[in-house]
């Protein structure tokens, strides 16, 4: 990731998809003081289309080690972004932090959304995906890609 430049970017929302989903429907003693979830994401973008992409999988789970799967949603939420060439240097796109805070952060609200409806009459409904973090997430994130491009 570059130095960042203070343009003003124009963004849209392009198409959302589940790309997986299941739930445990053999649960019988769902413990929910040992429950959570873990979420992960990565990020695609395409010059060609002008798009950024959030992958994100959520995994409902109990234990510590994620002893039991309760559910679990994949989704793709897909940008097109009007400026690309204000973030491209010709090689490589270089999304500005506060641009991808806000994808990010859009992405997993949606999927959260996703996730309570398909999740109607599984006792998950009552116990949905907490808020997170986005801009933490999405600093943790360029810190790691910081650090395996310093490493290749």
């Amino acid at each position: 990731m570059s130095k960042e430049k203070n343009e003003q970017i124009s963004f849209g929302l392009h198409s959302f998809k589940i790309i997986d989903f299941d739930l445990n429907n053999n649960v019988t003693d769902f413990d929910e003081d040992n429950s959570g979830y873990g979420i992960q994401f990565r990020m695609e973008t395409s010059k060609k289309d002008s798009s950024v992409s959030f992958l994100i999988k959520v995994t409902a789970q109990e234990g510590e080690n994620a002893d039991k799967i309760i559910g679990r949603i994949e989704t793709r939420t897909t940008f097109h972004i009007s400026e690309m060439e204000k973030i491209s240097d010709g090689k490589s796109i270089n999304l500005p932090k506060n641009l991808g805070v806000t994808l990010l952060s859009i992405s997993l609200s949606t999927t959260r959304g996703a996730l309570a409806a398909k999740a109607e009459g599984h006792f998950l409904e009552n116990n949905m995906i907490p808020l997170v973090n986005p801009q933490m997430m999405y600093e943790e994130f360029l810190k790691d890609l910081e650090d395996n491009q310093k490493q290749s």
